[in-house]
């Protein structure tokens, strides 16, 4: 048996960090928000059990591994073991959304293949039980299983639903080379000193995040739009220029607003209507090269 599944990026609507805990993690403050940019997941399974444990994945851009390197191969192991039985499983990545950009892009198509197994085998699984073993793998890849909008905290595995974000169009796009995740946090240790003395309030200005829940609450697009924060902006932007400029360039267009996403380096700006948002994708990709550059809405 066949089916294909969607897998959604994420953004980042604020992203801060209020404290690193003693094993070297980092405890974030977030707002994730699914958008409908999405990796396609085939999942083939096979009809009888099997008494070893067979996994293929194939993927259509190059420099994606295609063995246990990948997430989305290693969703489909954890799955079984956690299940007790195997099934022959072929995995086909169809990818739209870029790599090493801050979108999620390797952690939603392990919960596409999450979500994708436990509904072809009869759901097994609850969504919670799902979310557990995604966390194993990727602090992302919870959300990535729940999708919409949520408050994220703890080490991005907890999460608490909001009502769904008000319809604003937007542009994400990546240019240029991407950025490490742990490099980008090395370096926000470097100039926040470890994080120690903010008393587990984050860097972000006063009030700033409660007003954009405040926001998302009341579906005041002005007030969500006021209200975005990122702090990895602060040790990328200086060693990333494309991403800067993207963000300078987007207002240049007529964006409302724009941030980074996640550590890096893709932008996300917000505009009064998808037609902007459109012109502005499609003038990117025209006129500066090795741009990708998407029109996309909430999901």
């Amino acid at each position: 048996m066949t089916e294909a599944f969607r897998a959604y990026a994420k953004i980042n609507l604020f992203l801060d960090i209020v404290d690193r805990r003693p094993d070297g993690y980092h405890n974030i403050r977030s707002i994730m928000q699914t958008v409908d940019l999405f990796d396609t997941v085939e999942l083939t399974v096979s009809e009888e059990r099997s008494n070893d444990l067979k996994i293929e994945i194939g993927c259509d851009r190059p420099g994606v591994p295609c063995d246990s390197k990948n997430l989305a191969y290693r969703a489909a192991e954890c799955f079984y073991r956690a299940l007790g039985t195997f099934r022959n499983t072929r995995i086909s990545i169809q990818k739209r959304i870029p790599m090493e950009a801050g979108l999620a892009g390797g952690s939603t198509d392990a919960a596409a293949v999450f979500s994708g197994l436990n509904s072809m085998l009869g759901l097994p699984f609850s969504t919670e039980e799902l979310c557990a073993l995604g966390k194993t793998l990727g602090a992302d890849i919870p959300f990535c299983i729940r999708g919409g909008t949520a408050e994220v905290s703890g080490i991005g595995d907890r999460l608490e639903q909001l009502p769904s974000l008000v319809k604003l169009p937007m542009v994400v796009v990546k240019h240029g080379e991407g950025v490490s995740t742990p490099q980008a946090y090395r370096a926000l240790d470097t100039l926040y000193h470890d994080f120690l003395g903010l008393n587990g309030e984050g860097t972000a200005p006063d009030g700033v995040y409660r007003a954009l829940i405040d926001g998302i609450r009341s579906e005041n697009a002005s007030l969500v739009t006021g209200n975005l924060y990122n702090i990895f902006e602060n040790v990328v932007f200086p060693i990333h220029s494309c991403a800067k400029h993207l963000k300078e360039t987007l207002i240049g267009y007529g964006a409302k607003a724009s941030l980074m996403s996640g550590s890096g380096p893709s932008i996300v700006a917000f505009f009064a209507d998808l037609e902007a948002a459109k012109e502005a994708a499609d003038r990117l990709n025209r006129e500066i090269g090795s741009v990708v550059a998407f029109a996309v809405l909430p999901v």
